[in-house]
């Protein structure tokens, strides 16, 4: 024997909706636009983050460049 679950309307409307949202589909101009939104989304974790903050902590700060040091 077959089994089929069969929606009420609301209980299949239900169902539609969660699955639009969670297939957004979004388009960029440039791909400038895609790197942040991708950012965004993507939750960096506590050690790459420490890591890359003692790294700039390093680096010196850039030279100015020498049309600014002229005037």
């Amino acid at each position: 024997m077959k089994f089929e679950k069969k929606f009420s309307q609301q209980e299949q409307q239900v169902s539609e909706s969660k699955m639009e949202a969670s297939q957004t589909i979004h388009e960029f101009a440039v791909p400038e636009e895609m790197l942040r939104f991708d950012a965004n989304q993507t939750v960096v974790p506590d050690s790459v983050a420490q890591r890359l903050s003692r790294s700039l902590q390093r680096h010196p700060p850039p030279a100015r460049p020498w049309w600014k040091r002229w005037f």
